[in-house]
């Protein structure tokens, strides 16, 4: 079975006939990620296979990531720590009204649109699947005062609990597995501190690592606030950490103090409700020394887990680390899928396009990775036969051998095709040069195949 059927297999389809369509749309759009949907199809017939498929009523976005959904559980279940990340992205469409008697005046059309997903990583950074999304678009009015007093299960935020309700549920499925459910900034919510307090009459409680928005109160007889009481705790030990280089901030390593403490939050101010306090483990890390002109490095983290020494720290400050993955597979949804491209009208047109997008840009992402974490593995474990040896005939201009050659080294010859260069100095290449190598396999493959057609008529 290929990737394409493994990831499609399952899913909750209305019919047989849909699900080989959602086989075959999938396998074109991942072949040519960076091309239109008709450039991808290749033919005006399954153009409109693609275009009917995401026009059908009886298909939603949850049945086509249904298959995914499920092969991403099989993922999961052979992996000691999950990393559920969750987070954000904005999707902006830009669109040409139709007019007349205007002359070379260009009318347009702003719709921005939210997308958020929920991403399974292994703790080496493994991006195995997404298990869950939504995809909403902002009313026109703004909320203001309507904020303070609108249902919890109202607002944006409520995602987030949403997200941390699927971590739950996916740890008692796997209870040989650490789940933990990972965001940033905008997951700093009172009601998921108090959902992921630990209860003997809720053993499947999965863990959280959150980092912190504001510097909240502690209870009474913890004096002041939350970074006073970090501040007074001793440094359990130093970490360094790599950042990178963006505007007007210079790439450099950065050397952290580590400190934890557990604390108790005031209740939280609630228009007609009373939350009770809540207990937390907080794990601060702060550069000691940051260079001249530049601000330190500075995180707070909250958890459920227990830091009882450093080692526990380091590794939660490594798990937060691994959130940025979420980032990479944005940029490659967004600059190597141009979802921000498609031109479909309505949002339940792009909503279930975006989700089929979703499973390409969860490939590409997997294959940077894996080639990483699995280096010496056979190739055969991921790609196909026909696609392991084209790359191998294309970039070595020699017969494949009989026997796979190791993932690494396929990946590598892949990400040349893209442009990778290979030199000694190089690293290990991005998904950029991986998603150009597959638009050159796939249509090296279909040159293969045509000519190997003509051949047998002749």
């Amino acid at each position: 079975m290929g990737w394409v059927e493994a990831e499609t297999d399952r899913a909750s389809l209305p019919d047989t006939r849909l699900k080989h369509r959602l086989s075959r749309v999938l396998e074109q759009l991942s072949a040519q990620p960076t091309e239109s949907i008709p450039a991808a199809s290749g033919t005006w017939a399954d153009t409109k296979a693609a275009y009917r498929l995401f026009d059908n009523d009886r298909v939603n976005a949850v049945d086509i990531l249904d298959g995914h959904s499920r092969a991403t559980l099989r993922r999961i279940a052979g992996e000691p720590v999950v990393l559920l990340v969750q987070d954000t992205t904005f999707l902006s469409y830009v669109r040409d009204l139709q007019g007349r008697g205007v002359g070379t005046l260009r009318l347009t059309k702003r719709a921005e649109y939210l997308l958020h997903p929920s991403v399974a990583f292994s703790e080496n950074r493994v991006n195995l699947g997404v298990l869950g999304h939504h995809f909403w678009q902002r009313p026109a009015e703004r909320a203001g005062r309507r904020r303070a007093v609108c249902p919890l299960e109202e607002k944006e935020s409520y995602r987030w609990l949403l997200g941390y309700d699927m971590a739950c549920a996916l740890q008692a499925l796997n209870p040989d597995t650490l789940v933990v459910n990972v965001a940033d900034r905008e997951g700093d919510i009172y009601e998921w501190f108090l959902a992921g307090e630990f209860d003997e009459r809720v053993p499947d409680r999965a863990g959280y690592l959150i980092r912190a928005k504001c510097n909240r109160r502690v209870a009474p007889g913890e004096n002041g606030s939350l970074l006073e009481r970090l501040a007074q705790a001793p440094v359990l030990g130093q970490t360094t950490v790599s950042i990178t280089k963006r505007p007007g901030r210079r790439a450099r390593v950065a050397t952290l103090h580590v400190r934890a403490r557990t604390v108790t939050f005031h209740r939280a101010h609630r228009r007609g409700r009373n939350p009770a306090p809540v207990t937390v483990t907080a794990v601060y890390a702060r550069e000691a020394r940051p260079p001249a002109g530049e601000t330190a490095l500075e995180w707070m983290l909250l958890t459920n887990l227990p830091v009882d020494h450093f080692a526990a720290a380091q590794r939660l400050i490594g798990w937060y680390q691994a959130r940025w993955e979420i980032e990479l597979y944005f940029r490659i949804l967004k600059q190597g899928c141009r979802i921000e491209d498609l031109r479909l009208e309505t949002a339940q047109r792009l909503e279930r396009c975006i989700a089929v997008y979703l499973i390409v840009a969860w490939r590409l992402h997997y294959l940077t990775q894996i080639a990483r974490s699995r280096a010496t593995a056979p190739c055969s474990q991921v790609f196909s036969p026909a696609e392991w040896q084209t790359i191998y005939v294309l970039q070595k201009q020699q017969p494949p051998p009989k026997e796979s050659p190791s993932l690494r080294e396929i990946v590598r010859m892949l990400a040349q095709l893209g442009g990778f260069l290979a030199r000694k100095g190089d690293g290990e290449p991005g998904p950029e040069t991986l998603w150009r190598g597959f638009n050159v396999l796939r249509q090296s493959m279909r040159v293969l195949e045509i000519t190997t057609t003509v051949s047998q008529r002749a």
